[in-house]
């Protein structure tokens, strides 16, 4: 007896339900599936439910769990109420029910549109079907893109939650009306800011009188939004200065909409990408205004006069995120200056808790970034002296793995690239043989070769990769150099630290005067 895994899934753009519970057409698609298993008499080994995800989503929690649970053996059919349930990325019907789904011996049903991978006439439709599903979502995404760039332009606020000091009209989901509980501490953080206050000061009164920071007055107002960095968060949900700097810069408080700041990258990447500020979407006077413009030139002035010498540097410091106080456990925040010809850079490490003037913390003193990757180098360079026997290390090719996984990477991008170039002349010669009207070709076409342009690049790309890593290989020939450049230690880089630090814990300053610190060490 067969062991079917149902697979449902409902659209993202279905909005009449509650993401927390199954909706009526997820409750269908079940029911039709286990009706279908019924009849035959195959065994259900489970049901996996994917609510409110787009079939171009390949993050799909219990998608992803189905596939594992094919992988291993656990499952004979995969059964959906139709293809684009399972999925609508041409790519991935390819790669797994073309491919993996072989591979594994599972055979793919869809019950609705009669997809069967054991028919050979599936095995012609499966292109055409896929590449209609995937345009469905293009279609979809440039309606909705097109939709929304219209609303801002017209002035219609279409965020889901209103900026602090604001909330969305009850009449209309697209204006916003001052929120007379949130408003007058605004009008406060700018006072304050105009009169002289700093970040930490203005952080450290409101955190005093216990007034909640934005996050945590939607929390208590029942609101739904998910700070969803809450968690690596230092603030526990108090104020900090980052949100003090977004309120200070948030032209909103103008009455001045200020929309379209990112967008995604695609319809199939829904990573965000920033977009230039002279392309933002302002259109003044849609809402009552919080702050006046006189106070918001004087705030703004005063921003941009601001000299901190780190904030243009973007190089990543070698114990970024690795040090932390000992007395809260919080992170030691970097600090950077230079002297005063501006020739040379220091940096400082100190308690983000003292820091940000959320909470305090005795251990407010801090430690010179420079003199701290010294005694480590010191330390790690007494380690290899006392415990590691140069004299009988040998080196092994350490890049073969890496150069391995890549070009079997390389190997499958060439594959899934030769298989979407006959999938287009298949498509080429159906038209000419009339199977299927010009329409419909130009349609796959624009799928196709999008897919086959995304897939070129991804060779590109891990081409010149493999190149840098044949480069590195050879560059290691030299066994003799290669050990003593790393038997004695003289510039901590991020590398060294990733490769032999845990965390680094600094304590207070002792009578003696010196620092207690503590090096977690992965070795």
């Amino acid at each position: 007896m067969p062991k079917v895994g149902i697979y449902c899934r409902l659209s993202i753009e279905d909005k009449n339900k509650l993401k927390s519970d199954d909706s009526q057409s997820i409750q269908n698609q079940k029911s039709m599936l286990r009706e279908y298993c019924r009849e035959r008499d195959w065994e259900i080994y489970d049901i996996y439910c994917d609510d409110g995800y787009s079939g171009i989503d390949c993050t799909r929690p219990d998608f992803n769990r189905l596939l594992r649970d094919c992988e291993s053996g656990k499952i004979n059919i995969v059964l959906c109420k139709d293809q684009s349930r399972f999925s609508r990325d041409t790519v991935v019907i390819e790669q797994y029910i073309n491919d993996k789904f072989l591979e594994w011996g599972i055979r793919f049903i869809g019950v609705v549109d009669n997809a069967d991978s054991d028919s050979e006439i599936y095995d012609t439709m499966r292109l055409f079907t896929s590449a209609y599903n995937e345009m469905y979502v293009k279609d979809i995404s440039s309606k909705i893109r097109r939709t929304l760039t219209y609303k801002r332009e017209q002035g219609q606020f279409i965020g889901s939650f209103a900026p602090y000091g604001y909330k969305i009209d009850s009449n209309d989901k697209h204006h916003l009306v001052i929120d007379e509980d949130t408003a007058p501490i605004v009008i406060r953080i700018f006072e304050l800011y105009a009169q002289g206050s700093g970040y930490r000061k203005i952080v450290q009164e409101l955190n005093a009188q216990g007034i909640l920071s934005p996050s945590a007055y939607k929390k208590k107002i029942g609101s739904k939004y998910t700070n969803y960095n809450a968690d690596s968060s230092n603030s526990k949900g108090l104020w900090t200065q980052s949100t003090i700097a977004a309120i200070l810069r948030n032209e909103m408080y103008t009455g001045t909409l200020v929309q379209g700041k990112s967008h995604h990258i695609s319809y199939k990447n829904k990573k965000r990408k920033k977009v230039d500020k002279s392309d933002w979407v302002r259109i003044p006077n849609t809402h009552e205004a919080i702050i006046d413009h006189d106070k918001w030139g004087r705030v703004q002035e005063r921003l941009n006069n601001r000299t901190r010498a780190g904030r243009s540097s973007k190089e990543l410091s070698p114990l970024s995120g690795k040090v932390r106080c000992a007395v809260c456990g919080r992170p030691m925040k970097r600090n950077v200056y230079y002297n005063k010809a501006r020739t040379i850079q220091y940096y400082g490490l100190q308690c983000a808790t003292y820091k940000t003037g959320a909470m305090n913390c005795i251990n407010n003193k801090s430690i010179s970034g420079k003199v701290l990757e010294q005694k480590i180098v010191d330390e790690l360079n007494c380690i290899v002296e006392n415990y590691c026997q140069t004299d009988d290390i040998t080196i092994a090719d350490i890049h073969s793995e890496q150069l391995q996984a890549m070009e079997y990477q390389f190997f499958n991008l060439k594959s899934q690239l030769s298989i979407a170039k006959s999938r287009l002349t298949k498509m080429y010669k159906d038209r000419l043989d009339g199977i299927i009207s010009d329409a419909d070709y130009l349609m796959f076409r624009e799928v196709l070769s999008f897919e086959e342009k995304e897939i070129s690049v991804c060779i590109a790309e891990t081409e010149k990769q493999i190149e840098d890593c044949r480069m590195r290989q050879k560059n290691a020939e030299n066994q003799k150099s290669f050990i003593e450049k790393y038997i004695r230690f003289e510039i901590l880089d991020r590398s060294i630290v990733e490769e032999f630090i845990e965390f680094i814990e600094i304590g207070e300053i002792k009578d003696d005067g010196e620092r207690e610190i503590n090096i977690h060490w992965k070795i």
